[in-house]
């Protein structure tokens, strides 16, 4: 493989390859197997390895415990006939389908807590036996998932039958419980059930339909909630084929039938959601899913076009012939942790039937994207009568391996292991060997011992300088002159490794910050020089101790360390460092260097600790990764403290132990005890880890010029990720208050777990709060304040549901002004006088604001007003008066307790004016306001108030005078109506479905026209209105000799008589005739020669009678 997949292949997996053993070797287990507690076989010492093919890379060996009886009877006396099918679970179960009997059983030991018997054997091979529903169809084990519900050891199971039918059982030892229910899946078959750990199951059927699937609880009673995940529209094949190809040109022959789906992969986040890929045919759906939201689709994307360019670059690019005669299939997808990992298939029939591979590299963010493209050494045979021959391989990611396989091969990227019907073994693949060194190693001691334990005392510069020539080597060769005082030749080297005029701007990672970085890990992770148990080929390190034990090892690293700082700051390096990339993430040098020694003084506490089987455990579990083995006498401690730069992997385990625990067969009392004890080991070495920060804090500064880069300070204990402790320590957080806070109610054990409680609060929030202030004034920080803010109620939440006042304000609210926190206290314990403390204390914090706000928002307003009312006992009177002025529906009530009634009656108004919601709040505020100011002193202003009041009171009984009718039949709310603006009420008044309006109506369609503050639009609607009033009579009369006594009987004339009545003015009542003609609406009565004379002889007869008035 290459190396850029390498780093890749990351998914662990019970089936990783064996490494190639030298002759007299000891067998070792494969790493997989040793993994932790959770994926340990038990009793497999019991049980002879049997091994049942070989090659000299790889074997197949069987796996697990024996079968129960029921299965190997069940597949014993099953009718050839039936279909019979297996699956297993990473919670530990398998399962086989054979017609409709479905077999449950336990293949892999279920967690045990530290220091307890182990369950006995004798369970694991329990069988369990459930009835599949009903169909016509064959069931298949893939239509199936066993899984475990949180806080409970018993499985669970949902299966479904090709039809659609879904059945659960909340738990198999019960199989008379069970809730059916039935997908509307429309005819589609049903392809698989995919587990969404925590979450529900995917089901998704072979024409690419998903649901998700999720158990709950509901009143006592357990039910399926079924949830379509539904793309846009055309995602798979919304528009027809002919269409299809008449907009994008012809469709290749493997887009030729309907889209198939490939596979449906559920990738868990940190932060309790999931990450759903949806692969069908070549179209690949990112789902992302919340456990209390609602599922959002964050990408769509095509990768016909992009695979197809890869085998193209890859195989044919010298061959003749049309790039578009490649067909190409993907047939899986895997994830990893920089993305997704395909496996595609590729042929060009036009050349030859021969089918290439490939391994595709997507990555997470951009699938639109390929980062790598790796041809694989294997291929197949392309028949058009049975292209699913060569078309079935999936595939596993396993560390740095990967799996291709179908139902009759196995080919292992770094070995081929093929099975056959007669067992044969057919060799290698690939002849690449991993061999691990097992000679004896020489028994030497320095005669320096004694005297000092470093190995970089006696070693020979000259020597170092004459065998590395990379970077690194020749550094620890100018450390090696620099402590040996020779600073002439120390500074050479320097000068020709980083010579001044060729200093770069500063930056993240420039030679100089990996190298140096580079060194003090390899500083930290030396073996020790004088321990005969080490491999003698291993190199002398500069961070190298002769001594014996573990502990003093520790401290002579940390000597060696405070050297290697020492010689940057005389050899002038430490003021040219700038900043690295560590965890994904840019950061001063110089905070690496000083998170790495936090790391040698959290090693040498633990080591200090007394012993512990929780601690041993743990450490167990945290080296399982590690390239070095138990045995020939090295211990688990040795390999341990050894590599100091992975000493968090030791407190991640020791965290993951606590939770194995938790949900283990340990009374609650045990429980307790197991979290109490995880506590105190995990604070004992952070407590000190924080404690040497504060103290080096100077030591470890950085430059001003590295400030400007503005990179960030995420300390180790606070990132996530697998290189940092933030999300063991909230892991740790919340069983200390799930199973130590809420199992335990009083006693010495209570109060220490409410101490640790506080404690990894504490460490928590100060790494997020050194964050924080790190990128001060920079763009990230808003969202990260606005994260933090929320993480920090959450985590000091859980002390006020315990009423746990002093541990949530004094050590830990007020510390790190979580106002929310000390606001509620304030409140449920009615304590006045400590709310107008803080106040006072975080007045430049905005603590008052904050109050403010929050009595809005839980809608405390009287809260408030009391508190103004007490103005003359408050100190925050001008806060609280500027905030009730940027609060209008609050103010004039502080107004009127002030007698400014004319300054009430304003607002007031002004919140009328503005009200849009409530038509009878609206009408409410007016009255109110017309109200204050006839309370209020007499001016010569106060009628035109009182007047503009009216007005608007006016409009408000022009919309309740609509009929509830009218307004219905446009949506209208008639129960709790809202305001309707001006120039909508015109329209109401004149509409076609207004069918009762007369001239009274169109009457007040003519007076809201006031209302309306636009003269353009005023004289549109104006002209309207006299439409609507000439189109509401036909205008056809049989005998015009009296056209005025036809004119009578308008709506048009009738509005008319009403509008002089009541003191209009007809020459601005009626509009210009040329004016109201000119609308589509009047096309027909342009036309109409008798309406042309009527309405002419209508306007002449108005304007005489005016004349002779």
């Amino acid at each position: 493989m290459e190396k850029s997949f390498q780093g890749s292949f990351s998914v662990k997996s019970p089936f990783s390859p064996r490494s190639r053993q030298n002759i007299g070797s000891k067998r070792v287990m494969p790493s997989s197997f040793r993994k932790s507690s959770r994926l340990s076989v038990s009793a497999k010492s019991a049980q002879s390895v049997q091994v049942v093919l070989r090659s000299s890379q790889n074997y197949v060996e069987r796996f697990g415990q024996p079968l129960p009886v029921l299965i190997t009877e069940a597949l014993t006396f099953a009718d050839r006939n039936t279909v019979v099918s297996a699956r297993i679970s990473e919670y530990g179960y398998a399962w086989v389908v054979c017609g409709r009997r479905l077999l449950i059983w336990q293949y892999r030991q279920t967690p045990s807590a530290p220091g307890t018997p182990q369950r006995k054997h004798g369970g694991i091979n329990q069988c369990y036996e459930l009835q599949l529903p009903q169909s016509d169809l064959a069931h298949r084990a893939e239509l199936v998932s066993v899984f475990t519900g949180i806080g409970s050891n018993t499985p669970a199971c949902i299966a479904v039958s090709p039809e659609g039918v879904l059945r659960y059982w909340p738990a198999v030892v019960h199989e008379g419980v069970t809730v059916e229910q039935t997908v509307d899946l429309q005819g589609q078959e049903c392809d698989s059930l995919t587990d969404v750990e925590g979450l529900g199951c995917i089901l998704a059927t072979t024409t690419c339909t998903v649901v998700l699937v999720q158990p709950q609880m509901t009143g006592g009673r357990h039910m399926l909630q079924c949830k379509p995940l539904r793309a846009p529209s055309g995602w798979l094949g919304g528009i027809s084929k002919r269409m299809s190809s008449l907009i994008f040109g012809p469709i290749s022959n493997e887009h030729s039938s309907e889209t198939r789906l490939v596979r449906v992969l559920s990738v868990p986040n940190n932060d309790n959601t999931w990450t759903v890929y949806v692969l069908a045919g070549h179209s690949l759906q990112k789902w992302h899913l919340f456990a209390t939201e609602s599922e959002q689709l964050l990408s769509v994307a095509e990768l016909n076009r992009l695979v197809r360019d890869g085998f193209h670059n890859a195989v044919w690019e010298s061959c003749p012939g049309d790039q578009a005669d490649i067909d190409t299939w993907l047939l899986d997808i895997q994830s990893d942790k920089e993305g997704l990992i395909a496996l595609a298939a590729a042929v060009n029939v036009q050349l030859s039937p021969q089918v290439h591979y490939a391994m595709v590299s997507f990555s997470s963010g951009a699938a639109t994207q390929i980062r790598d493209f790796l041809p694989l050494k294997m291929s197949g045979l392309y028949r058009e009568d049975n292209p699913g021959e060569s078309l079935s391989y999936r595939f596993l990611l396993c560390c740095t391996s990967a799996y291709v396989y179908n139902s009759k091969s196995i080919t292992v990227l770094n070995g081929l292991v093929t099975v056959c019907s007669n067992e044969q073994l057919l060799g290698d693949y690939m002849n690449v060997s991993v061999t691990g060194p097992n000679t004896p190693v020489e028994m030497s001691m320095s005669d320096s011992t004694a005297v000092n334990n470093l190995s970089v005392y006696v070693m020979d510069p000259e020597e170092v300088v004459s065998a590395y020539k990379d970077t690194v080597g020749q550094l620890k060769a100018a450390f090696i002159f620099h402590i040996r005082n020779q600073q002439s030749a120390c500074q050479d080297i320097i000068n020709e490794l980083f010579p001044l005029e060729s200093s770069t701007v500063p930056g993240v990672d420039n030679t100089l910050d990996r190298v140096v970085v580079r060194m003090c890990r390899d500083l930290l992770d030396d073996v020790p020089a004088g321990d005969p148990r080490w491999n003698k080929d291993s190199p002398l390190g500069i961070g190298s101790s002769y001594s014996m034990q573990v502990l003093h090892q520790l401290e002579d690293k940390q000597k060696a360390f405070s050297l290697y700082l020492r010689f940057l700051r005389e050899s002038g390096l430490w003021g040219r460092l700038s900043a690295s990339n560590v965890r994904d993430t840019p950061m001063a040098t110089v905070h690496v260097l000083g998170e790495l020694s936090e790391k040698i003084t959290a090693a040498i506490v633990l080591k200090s600790l007394p012993n512990s089987l929780l601690l041993e455990n743990a450490i167990e579990k945290a080296i399982e990764g590690s390239d070095t083995r138990p045995g020939n006498g090295l211990t688990n401690q040795d390999i341990f403290y050894r590599e100091v730069s992975k000493v968090h992997r030791g407190i991640q385990e020791l965290v993951n132990c606590c939770e194995d625990a938790a949900h283990s067969d340990l009374s609650p009392g045990q429980v307790a005890q197991v979290v109490h004890d995880t506590n105190e080991i995990v604070l004992t070495a952070l407590n000190e880890v924080i404690q040497y920060r504060i103290q080096n804090a100077e030591n470890f500064g950085a430059s001003e010029a590295t400030k400007q880069l503005n990179v960030g300070y995420l300390p180790w204990t606070s990132a996530n990720g697998d290189e940092g402790l933030a999300d063991a320590l909230i892991l740790q957080h919340n069983l200390s208050f799930s199973y130590g806070l809420k199992l335990v109610d009083q006693g010495q054990l209570r109060n220490s777990l409410l101490d640790h409680f506080v404690g990894l609060t504490d460490l928590i929030l100060d790494g997020r709060k050194a964050h924080l202030e790190s990128i001060k004034n920079t763009n990230r920080e808003r969202i990260s304040y606005k994260q933090y803010c929320s993480d920090r109620h959450k985590l000091i939440e859980p002390l006020l549901q315990h009423s746990e006042w002093e541990g949530a304000v004094d050590q830990l609210a007020e510390k790190y002004l979580d106002f929310e926190t000390l606001v509620v206290i304030c409140e449920v314990t009615d304590n006045e006088q400590r709310l107008e403390e803080y106040m006072d204390r975080f007045h430049g914090d905005g603590f008052s604001q904050y109050v403010f706000n929050w009595y809005l928002k839980e809608n405390k307003q009287g809260k408030l007003l009391e508190r103004y009312k007490r103005s003359g006992k408050t100190r925050n009177l001008q806060q609280l008066t500027h905030f009730l002025s940027d609060h209008p529906s609050l103010a004039w009530i502080q107004q009127i307790f002030d007698d400014k009634y004319v300054a009430a009656a304003e607002t007031l108004r002004k919140l009328a004016c503005e009200e849009s919601e409530s038509l009878t709040r609206q009408k409410t505020t007016l009255s109110l306001s017309k109200l204050a100011r006839l309370a209020g002193p007499n001016s010569p202003d106060m009628d035109l108030h009182v007047k503009t009041v009216n007005s608007r009171l006016e409009l408000v009984a022009y919309q309740e005078d609509l009929p509830d009718y009218v307004l219905q039949q446009f949506g209208y709310d008639t129960l709790k109506p809202r305001v309707i603006p001006p120039k909508d009420l015109v329209c109401l008044y004149v509409c076609k479905e207004y069918a009762d309006a007369g001239e009274l109506e169109f009457k007040k369609a003519l007076d809201i026209l006031a209302f309306v503050d636009d003269a353009e639009l005023r004289e549109e609607l104006h002209l309207k209105v006299w439409r609507g009033a000439i189109l509401r009579d036909s205008w056809h009369f049989a005998n015009l000799d009296s056209p005025l006594e036809a004119l009578q009987g308008t709506l048009f004339f009738k509005l008319v008589d009403l509008a002089i009545a009541l003191g209009a003015d007809p020459h601005e009542l009626l509009p210009h005739l040329d004016l109201l003609m000119e609308d589509e609406s009047m096309r027909e009565l342009q036309e109409d020669k008798n309406f042309q004379f009527l309405i002419k002889a209508g306007y002449e007869h108005v304007f005489r009678s005016q004349m002779l008035e």
